[in-house]
């Protein structure tokens, strides 16, 4: 037979875009347009302001004025305001629609200009971007009286100039994440008409979608491929333009029967949720997503009305209560579809959070806002924890996630890995602790999917797990920036539910998903192929330039944790000792809003210029509070006569010598050596153990040029660090005196910026701490302080939430070469049997380490200068800070940085309510808190720190000592008993006075104490 079909497909892109789409919508009445440019300074007003009919203080009124097709609407951010008039003519059809294109790219769905349409009363109707140019005005999903009885109808639109910032090529510099900057060629209004919706072309364009699809993807061998390729082209020769409607209702009973033919019996099953990863800020400032939030529901609640198949999720309690704050009219339509079970809260979290560098009691009250709110505004109790899109996932998540009653874990990211191919896509994740939780890897390979043959093709070729699991999740619709799924998406979900060629795909919810894939591997026979487990962290290999990009997000996130712990630690004594009025409301917005700027693209440094910007000012005036409850507390305890004043005694003073060849400083303690540039070249313990390196230098600076391939805030590309420069211009070198503390300072100069270094050596102390204020001037450089120890080591120990993860020191397999540049939390500790050295960080979060024929070099990343998609990033003075502890093993080095990172404003006469007296092992009390449901019962959270067993004695205040004392999960319900393991072990009564605490290896307990007689609560929330 003649082969005739080798053009099929590319006639069909053709003919589709040229003839069939250019028939769905035919226009049949312009419009009136008017507009209002918000002016003042430029940011949104209220949809009741622009619509007339209440006034926002201070705004000025808004003015509208003719406005043709054609014209230009908008510099970068601005906001317009349209004004639409017009009227459906007679004969227009059953459907007709208003059709809009503000100038859109025919891409970067999210990624620029969007629009929401409302009625004259301000409610939210549908969003508009390049992939929904249309609102129903009459037929079938059109809103109830938007369109009067004689066809005429008034419309506003709310129009946002939000720059393309990633657009084609990708990753060039910009200066417009700044509003206010020149410069941007401005959006011009392409179209604005009325008209006829041809429902028949409409799915006939559908239906060539989905045949062209599985055309594409079925084997060329398989006579699938050849039967689809025929029923294209006659499908296509039948259908004639000038006669469009009664010519696609023909094609479209061409291609019926292959579109009935049944998938096979073995077929992969999709469950296919709508969704919209939205990021809470990133190529766009947080007051941006709040619109964007509404844009993108308004269109998920316009397809569920039309589509009863149709099931949406969206994440993050936070974008929730953005939603009921500033669009209610929107939130109760949420919540009505909430209650059906078609609008699906995921994850209980309040923002998708970062998953390496927040502390873990971050990770908790992320977990608790998120579930508290689900809980309260819908009665849910979400199982879930769902990360796409986070930089890596810490190994502590799956003990906080079954800790918190959720029990299965979704994420995409891993798959985007830049070495090594994550081995499965359904299996068992197993924490630091051995919690297991069921964990789901899309094998879309993406969480933003359109539901196409491709993609389909590709889920069931990518997964994995065929031999034991026949199961995957697809999340489909517009994400990042919003936008959601299309009608469009969903109809190819109707198609494909059961196609030959392609695997079942159904509308189901993501926790039907989850009990059928997680039974599925339950039932795994151990004597075939076992149901596949991943023990420790998920590092991801890729995006590591995000541990030091916006260094200030890190410093100012670890200011709020350290503040915010000793902030609840005293107010706690506070209410307890004294009555004091716990300041529970303040903490609850205060903690909230630290929790908002540790998403993903704020906390590791990869949004526009305005986003961080924002984010130092809220660090910078949070301090200011937090530093003025702190000194309430203590005021409040002092007063009360609560305080106990330390009991000092000055350790000797710090001896200093300085000769020809450098300076030395002795406490005692340590012996610390300086070359005559101002190096540490030895730093020896009195028992005489050195811990840096033979003939190395502890503290040198070293540059790295830093151009990456791609994603320049947030890669650090392999090539950056074959090519060290040393800094070695040395300005000037002193001793300087601090009581009996004495530092050496040193000033060193490195292209056009300047860094001041002082190492002390504390009277008494164990460690040597170096603080470094650094005007950073370097663009694409990347700035890191080589730590050369003495100690050799296959493996270190970086710390993680609750815990520590071993990581490779050497190169053996590519995945140990892959984590190149790796998170800390607050140490990394390299040990030759189990005592070592400790590298301690205050708000650093990246660091490489190596060993090497002398010993083993630990390298902190200071800074960074990417220059997209902020050109001017880091740009200003820095104060870091980090220390060596030597002669340490694991909890020496846990105790050493739990001190060195505690704020400076910390009062050690505030009474503790809750120490450990170790029997056994090592562990800490974590944090030390009052009941979030304001029942003033005590929260104590302690967890073990070094991998092994510990047992303790809870030691309490003597106030607390015959408080009735429980075991809680993180919501502080009693942890239930088939949960995971328990750690409180109680003597002759159930009081704090002989609490124990039996810990596993890094597990996390926590424990509340009541008083004898329960109280009652203000308010309960779970």
């Amino acid at each position: 037979m003649h082969d005739h079909l080798r053009t099929t497909l590319e006639r069909l892109v053709r003919v589709q875009r040229d003839r069939i789409e250019t028939q769905v919508h035919r226009t049949v009445a312009e419009v009136d347009l008017s507009s209002w440019e918000v002016g003042d300074d430029g940011e949104p007003v209220s949809p009741a302001h622009a619509v007339g009919f209440a006034a926002d203080e201070g705004r000025a009124v808004a003015h509208y004025e003719p406005f043709e097709v054609g014209q230009p609407w908008g510099q970068a951010w601005v906001t317009r305001w349209f004004r639409v008039e017009g009227a459906i003519p007679a004969g227009a059809g059953e459907s007709v629609e208003l059709i809009l294109d503000l100038g859109w790219f025919d891409h970067s769905v999210g990624g620029h200009c969007e629009a929401l349409i409302f009625t004259p009363d301000g409610v939210p109707v549908k969003g508009l971007h390049p992939r929904q140019r249309w609102v129903r005005l009459r037929g079938d999903g059109a809103r109830p009286g938007v369109v009067d009885a004689d066809g005429r109808f008034l419309l506003y639109i709310e129009a946002a100039a939000n720059p393309l910032l990633l657009g084609v090529p990708p990753f060039l510099v910009t200066p417009h994440g700044e509003k206010g900057v020149e410069g941007f060629e401005e959006f011009r209004v392409r179209q604005a008409a009325v008209a006829s919706f041809h429902s028949e072309v409409y799915e006939f364009s559908r239906d060539l979608d989905v045949a062209g699809e599985l055309a594409a993807t079925v084997r060329s061998e398989d006579p699938r491929h050849w039967r689809l390729l025929r029923g294209i082209e006659e499908a296509l020769d039948v259908y004639d333009e000038r006669r469009p409607d009664e010519t696609a209702r023909e094609g479209r009973r061409i291609l019926a029967p292959l579109l009935a033919s049944p998938a096979h019996a073995s077929a992969h099953r999709v469950t296919a949720v709508g969704h919209a990863h939205m990021d809470s800020a990133w190529l766009w400032p947080l007051r941006e997503t709040v619109r964007k939030l509404a844009r993108t529901v308004s269109n998920a609640l316009a397809l569920l009305d039309t589509d009863p198949d149709v099931v949406y999720t969206m994440t993050s309690a936070q974008h929730f209560a953005w939603l009921e704050e500033h669009y209610p009219a929107l939130f109760e339509r949420v919540r009505t579809y909430v209650e059906q079970g078609r609008f699906i809260p995921v994850g209980g979290m309040w923002v998708e959070v970062d998953g390496v560098i927040p502390t873990g009691e971050s990770f908790v009250r992320q977990i608790v806002h998120g579930k508290r709110y689900f809980a309260d505004r819908f009665g849910l109790d979400s199982r879930e924890v769902w990360l796409p899109d986070s930089f890596g996932y810490s190994g502590a998540l799956p003990q906080l996630a079954r800790r918190s009653g959720s029990d299965v874990f979704l994420t995409q990211k891993i798959s985007w890995n830049d070495t090594t191919v994550f081995p499965h896509h359904s299996f068992w994740w197993e924490g630091i602790d051995g919690t297991r939780v069921f964990t789901h890897f899309p094998p879309s390979d993406t969480y933003a999917a359109s539901v196409t043959g491709q993609e389909l093709a590709h889920s069931v070729a990518n997964f994995k797990d065929k031999a034991i699991a026949s199961h995957s999740l697809l999340a489909y619709g517009y994400g990042d920036g919003g936008g959601g799924p299309t009608r469009e998406m969903a109809s190819r979900v109707r198609r494909f539910a059961d196609i030959e060629g392609a695997p079942r795909v159904a509308s189901r919810t993501p926790d039907e998903f989850f009990r059928d894939a997680a039974a599925e591997l339950a039932d795994v026979a151990p004597t075939s192929a076992p149901a596949p487990v991943w023990a420790g962290e998920l590092y991801l290999e890729l995006h590591r330039g995000s541990l030091t990009s916006q260094q200030r997000m890190k410093s100012g996130n670890r200011r709020m944790e350290g503040l915010l712990r000793e902030i609840e630690a005293a107010w706690s004594a506070a209410a307890v000792l004294t009555g004091a009025e716990y300041p529970a409301d303040v903490l609850d917005a205060i903690w909230k809003n630290v929790l908002l700027h540790q998403f993903h693209d704020i906390l590791p440094g990869t949004s526009i210029a305005w986003v961080h910007r924002e984010a130092r000012d809220f660090y910078e005036e949070t301090e200011h509070t937090l530093l003025g409850l702190l000194a309430a507390a203590g005021d409040a305890l002092r007063e009360a006569g609560a305080t106990t004043p330390p009991t000092l005694i000055a350790p000797e003073a710090t001896r200093v010598h300085e000769g020809t060849d450098g300076i030395v400083l002795d406490n005692g303690v340590l012996t610390v050596r300086f070359d005559a540039a101002g190096h540490i070249v030895s730093v020896r313990t009195a028992e005489g153990r050195e811990s840096v390196a033979d003939g190395a230098l502890l503290g040198q600076l070293i540059l790295f040029r830093d151009e990456p391939v791609r994603w320049d805030a947030w890669d650090l590309d392999r090539h950056v660090l074959r090519h060290p420069r040393a800094i070695t211009d040395t300005r000037s070198i002193e001793t300087v005196v601090d009581g009996g503390d004495v530092g050496v300072r040193v000033i060193r100069v490195f292209g056009d910026s300047r860094a001041t270094l002082t190492s002390w050596l504390r009277a008494g102390g164990s460690r040597v701490e170096t603080e470094a204020v650094i005007d950073w001037r370097e663009r694409e450089q990347l700035l890191k302080v080589s730590l050369p120890l003495a100690a050799r080591a296959r493996t270190a120990r970086f710390e993680t939430q609750y815990g520590s993860v071993e990581r490779p020191l050497h190169t053996n397999t590519a995945a140990d070469e892959a984590m190149f540049e790796a998170s800390l939390q607050r140490y990394v500790h390299v040990a030759e049997g189990t005592t070592g050295d400790a590298v301690l960080s205050s708000g650093i979060a990246g660091a490489d380490a190596r060993v090497e024929a002398a010993g083993t070099t630990v390298r902190l990343s200071l800074l960074r200068g990417a220059r997209f998609p902020d050109p001017d990033a880091d740009i200003g003075v820095h104060t870091l800070s980090w220390a060596i502890a030597p002669d340490v093993d694991i909890a020496g080095a846990v105790d050493s940085a739990r001190h060195f990172a505690t704020p400076s404003e910390a009062d050690a006469g505030i009474p503790r309510l809750a120490t450990l007296d170790l029997e056994s092992g090592h562990a800490v009390i974590d944090w030390v808190k009052l009941a979030e449901d304001r029942s003033g019962d005590v929260i104590v959270r302690a967890y073990e720190t070094s991998g092994a067993r510990a047992r303790a004695r809870l030691e309490v205040h003597p106030s607390l000592r015959d408080r009735l004392i429980s075991e809680v999960d993180l919501l502080e319900r009693p942890a239930p008993v088939d949960g995971p393991r328990h750690a409180l072990r109680h003597g002759p009564s159930q009081t704090a006075s002989d609490a124990f605490l039996d810990l596993g290896p890094y597990q996390v307990a926590t424990v509340r104490l009541r008083p004898s007689l329960p109280a009652t609560p203000h308010s309960t929330t779970t």
